[in-house]
């Protein structure tokens, strides 16, 4: 085998992700969406002589319609006869890759796809040997023929047809039944009837193909159900499957309990990888030359901190920062962790124990991957904008995937197919070009007098730093200051949340004439610098010698121009779209990271406003398999609403080449709701829109009253964090809480939530990350308290554009989209509470629009079916107390 040449797999990196317009402002330790496989493979190319061979009519067939389009390029997919002739070719595309990419989509495998070459010369070039390496992922051959169809060079031969080995349903489902594998090695095995069905069904859609979206309830044991057939068939057929989470949580259980477990179950070897994004890992090369040049990149004295990671390098057999004991500081890890911007891949002398690229052979070997939604999007965001969808990407080529936690689909999606750039991340790149004499250029100016000592071109490239490329920094720091000194007002300082541009609150930005001027100048000053930095690049790639001795500075520079054309790129999406994009996207302001006093770090961003199609065209109409599964994806006990939100429409389905009919399943938790809950909604209680505090009053002295009835073990979900720390405040200042208060916000969510189990007795207010993916079963959480219904903020400009585009086309978007969004967050709320068969408690819902309001039946017929309480809240507590005094006072 041999590799394809590199150089489209830089270029597909710029496209991916949020946070694309500049790198630098990614949160620390979120990821990073570059590609974490390496480049196509193709067999070894047959030469001229090869026995395949165009038939005497495939000839003619092909010469005629080369002359029909006047010798141009012309693509053609062909058959290959058993005599090893290929016929009947007709024409698929005019030598656009996409279009023959496209066109190989409905090709029979064993197939092989032609193309002229005008100039009579049948060498393939690099561009064919890619397009190649991507037909050949599909079960395509590849060749080359002259104008005359005289001669032909055949690339690649089709693949052999592949042999698939259908999954033994019936053996798979027994290794979890009764008499399996995994009742023998579970004293406390349970049999799961649910989790039989779901296996069955997954198993099904890997023999048979398809989509099929699956709720299974809490206490189901839906993972093992996935993984076991995922697994089988990764193993039994050599076809790689990716699983992709929401939650670090989830990924880190698969990887470290449940997958383990698979493969005692399976009793063979299975070849699985944790997948992470590139970001999360140091670069060996970068980290030593950043210690080596410290005093010229940093302003405060970074050294400590550098010798500690260098020391770190040596000890860590993993090389992410979920291996770090410490916190890095944002500047130092932005300046050593891995970036395929400043990548010098096989060339790198730390390629072979470089972390990053340990971790992506491993992946690139493994038949089964866990990945999570982050880098799953962020591959299909370059495969979208790349059209490639056989060869690697953020993640190496797939044909089937398994989506846990798929009620976060369309947000993790909308996330990852957006762009955004924030006012630090701005000033944070040019910092790292240039910044009091330290930066980027200080290193590279000082690389030049060590390596191109008495060279006049180091001389005046030296010169040209120093009279064109620091000017030009500083006129685009000064452009930047200008911009947001115009930009900044536009959104008052006490503003919470997203403002969408283009309303009453915030009319288009680029309309107004100073902000269009200043707009103007920052596009301009960033252009600017970005051909200088350019041109430096450029300069020292001529050079043989300074290209040797400073490669890693051409990669610092290249990187940079790289981000200066993406920070170009999103500002004028956000601030100057073109009519079609503008009705297409939804744009904003957003103040971030947010002082006492308001104001803060102005994020400017966009992102798709109706993303059915993109996915149904670019992931599910392009894998042989692919199940969606949570424990809340029904809303009313029906799937419809997600299915219309992803692309899986019935409407939408007439209009696919490939998808005719949707699997779904509603799998009903094991869990015993009437017994182990009870559901009470007090009708007494303040309005949600009642004035001043009376409802976080409230909500303090039930949050007392259950306290004293379930002696604490609650966790209490609000919708808002002004609401959540008002009811904080109310209960401390009363004094005499017998139960330890955790407060979302006054530390991390892992540390409140091992307090929480270790307390036995504590009381949690959480706002949105508690909804979900928090998982405490037994005595520790035995009550739950639900301020308000979680319908989404109208203004919030993502639902807002969603929720027009509903109502343009003639819907309801309260009932076709807030509701069944609002009934899904409620779900998911309530499922907090019972993670076992042992697990008991009480919850109570202090929003009575569930009873009032005639949408109320659809909620409630969303949730679990516990037994119903309601009336004023002095007439539930006798029965709330009967309720725990049946249980023991504990779950």
């Amino acid at each position: 085998q041999r590799p394809l040449p590199g150089g489209q797999e830089e270029d597909a990196q710029d496209l991916s992700g949020r946070g694309v317009a500049v790198n630098s402002d990614r949160e620390l330790g979120e990821g990073s969406s570059e590609d974490a496989a390496p480049g196509p493979f193709l067999p070894e190319a047959p030469d001229a002589a090869s026995e395949l061979r165009l038939s005497a009519a495939a000839a003619v067939l092909i010469r005629r319609e080369i002359q029909r389009a006047g010798g141009r390029e012309v693509c053609f997919l062909a058959g290959v006869s058993p005599g090893r002739e290929l016929v009947e070719p007709r024409a698929v595309a005019r030598g656009n890759e996409a279009a023959v990419l496209a066109a190989a989509r409905a090709a029979e495998e064993g197939s092989i796809m032609v193309h002229n070459h005008p100039s009579g010369v049948l060498e393939p070039s690099d561009a064919d040997l890619d397009v190649a390496a991507r037909l050949y992922e599909d079960g395509l051959g590849s060749a080359i023929t002259d104008n005359e169809a005289a001669r032909l060079y055949v690339v690649v031969e089709p693949p052999p047809p592949r042999s698939l080995e259908p999954l033994d349903v019936e053996a798979l489902e027994g290794l979890i039944g009764p008499r399996g594998r995994l009742a023998e090695k579970h004293p406390r095995y349970e049999d799961r009837p649910g989790q039989g069905e779901m296996l069955r069904i997954v198993a099904g859609l890997f023999n048979d193909g398809g989509v099929g979206i699956v709720e299974a309830g809490t206490g189901t044991g839906k993972s093992l159900a996935y993984l076991i057939p995922s697994t089988a068939w990764a193993t039994e057929n050599a076809e790689r499957v990716i699983v992709s989470t929401n939650t670090i949580n989830l990924q880190e259980q698969l990887d470290g309990r449940d997958l383990p477990l698979v493969r005692s179950l399976l009793g063979e070897e299975v070849d699985w990888a944790l997948v992470k994004g590139r970001g999360n890992y140091i670069s060996i090369r970068r980290a030593r030359l950043a210690a080596d040049a410290a005093p010229l990149l940093f302003e405060a004295d970074r050294a400590d901190e550098l010798d500690a990671l260098l020391s770190w390098i040596d000890e860590t057999g993993d090389g992410s920062l979920a291996d770090l004991t410490f916190r890095p500081s944002r500047e130092v890890w932005d300046e050593v962790r891995s970036d395929s911007d400043i990548c010098l891949k096989a060339r790198c002398p730390h390629f072979q124990a470089c972390f990053y690229q340990r971790a992506r052979r491993r992946a690139a070997r493994a038949r089964l991957l866990v990945a999570n939604h982050h880098l799953l999007f962020a591959d299909l965001s370059v495969r979208i904008a790349t059209r490639n969808f056989s060869g690697p990407a953020v993640l190496p080529a797939y044909r089937h995937l398994i989506l846990d936690e798929a009620h976060n689909v369309e947000d993790a999606a909308t996330s990852h197919l957006g762009l955004e750039t924030t006012r630090t991340g701005m000033f944070r790149l040019l910092a790292r070009l240039d910044r009091r004499g330290r930066g980027v250029l200080a290193a590279v100016q000082e690389a030049l007098t060590e390596e191109g000592r008495g060279r006049l071109s180091a001389t005046q490239l030296r010169g040209r730093i120093e009279e064109r490329v620091r000017p030009a920094v500083d006129e685009a720091r000064s452009q930047l200051t200008r911009f947001f000194d115009v930009m900044e007002p536009l959104l008052r300082a006490d503003t919470a949340g997203a403002t969408r541009i283009g309303t009453p609150e915030l009319p288009e930005p680029g309309h107004t004439p100073a902000v269009k001027e200043r707009l103007d100048g920052l596009v301009s000053g960033l252009r600017a610098l970005e051909a200088e930095v350019r041109y430096a690049s450029e300069a020292l790639e001529r050079d043989e010698l300074l290209r040797e001795g400073l490669q890693g500075r051409i990669l610092d520079l290249r990187s940079a121009e790289r981000q200066l054309s993406r920070a170009v790129r999103t500002l004028q999406t956000v601030l100057d779209p073109g009519e079609e994009e503008r009705n297409r996207i939804v744009r904003w302001l957003e103040w971030r990271a947010r002082g006492r006093k308001g104001g803060g770090n102005l994020a400017m961003a966009a992102a798709p406003i109706e993303l059915g199609t993109a996915l149904r065209e670019g992931l599910f109409e392009r894998t042989d398999t692919v199940v969606l599964t949570s424990a809340t994806l029904a809303s009313n006990n029906s799937l419809a609403f997600l299915r219309g939100r992803i692309g899986l429409s019935e409407e939408e389905l007439e209009a696919s080449e490939r998808l005719r009919e949707i699997k779904e399943s509603i799998i009903p938790s094991p869990f015993n709701f009437q017994e182990q809950t009870v559901l009470a909604i007090p009708t007494d209680l303040p309005g949600v829109n009642a004035p001043g505090d009376t409802l976080q009053r409230e909500t303090a002295r039930i949050v007392r009253e259950l306290a004293a009835i379930s002696d604490g073990g609650l966790f209490v979900l609000f919708t808002s964090y002004r609401a959540l720390r008002r009811v904080a405040e109310l209960l401390r200042r009363s004094g005499g809480l017998a139960w330890p208060l955790l407060v979302q916000g006054e530390e991390d969510r892992t540390r409140l939530l091992d307090h929480f189990v270790a307390s036995g007795s504590a009381i949690l207010l959480g706002t949105a990350s508690f909804w979900e993916g928090v998982d405490v079963p037994g005595q520790p959480l035995r009550g739950l308290i639900i301020q308000r219904i979680p319908f989404r903020v109208p203004t919030e400009p993502v639902t807002a554009a969603r929720v027009e585009a509903i109502e343009e086309r003639g819907g309801n978007a309260f009932w076709d989209y807030s509701l069944p969004l609002a009934a899904l967050r409620l779900k998911q709320g309530f499922g907090r509470l019972v993670r076992s068969r042992d697990d008991r408690g009480g919850v109570v819902i202090l929003d009575d629009r569930i009873l009032r309001k005639r949408y109320g039946a659809y909620l409630r017929g969303s949730l679990p079916p516990a037994p119903l309480l309601k009336g004023p809240w002095g007439q539930l507590t006798p029965a709330l107390r009967r309720f725990y005094r049946a249980g023991g006072g504990s779950s």
